[in-house]
């Protein structure tokens, strides 16, 4: 695999586990890698409940931001391992939400140099997957993985 088609194919990973954890893809990104690092610049879209709530009560945004950047991560480690088999040693990520911009550094288990060569990119599962749930579903999931620690499926009294 060249350099830009790996650069595209990461593109694709961030924008896709945007959609599945978001509900909504990316404005624009641009992403650079040296070594062993990934960075990605993102403008985002504001999820629009976040940002009403946000107006009420900042505390409870900062704790879904929180949330829903620690599940991004955890799928986006996956993702790439499934879809490039890439291994992962850490995805960073921050969010500011008055710029809409995100800025992730992940971190690669060998020198993208070492990897280049042998990359080839795996079929997705994606097609074999249920529909996605709702958006209330996926907020409530969240915050019982993340917060409660609950397990999936698990109703809180």
């Amino acid at each position: 695999m060249q350099m830009g088609e790996f650069k595209q194919e990461i593109i694709k990973v961030n924008n896709s586990v945007n959609f599945e954890v978001f509900g909504q893809g990316l404005r624009k990104q641009k992403v650079d890698v040296f070594q062993d690092k990934i960075l990605i610049i993102a403008n985002n879209n504001r999820v629009k409940v976040l940002s009403m709530v946000d107006a009420i009560d900042r505390t409870t945004t900062k704790l879904m931001d929180i949330a829903l950047i620690m599940e991004f991560k955890d799928r986006f480690i996956a993702a790439m391992d499934e879809r490039l088999g890439v291994k992962v040693l850490s995805h960073l990520k921050d969010y500011d939400p008055k710029l809409e911009i995100s800025v992730s550094v992940t971190i690669l288990e060998r020198p993208i140099e070492e990897l280049l060569p042998g990359l080839t990119l795996r079929e997705s599962r994606e097609a074999s997957k249920a529909p996605p749930p709702s958006s209330v579903d996926r907020g409530r999931s969240l915050l019982q993985k993340h917060f409660y620690n609950l397990p999936e499926g698990v109703k809180e009294n």
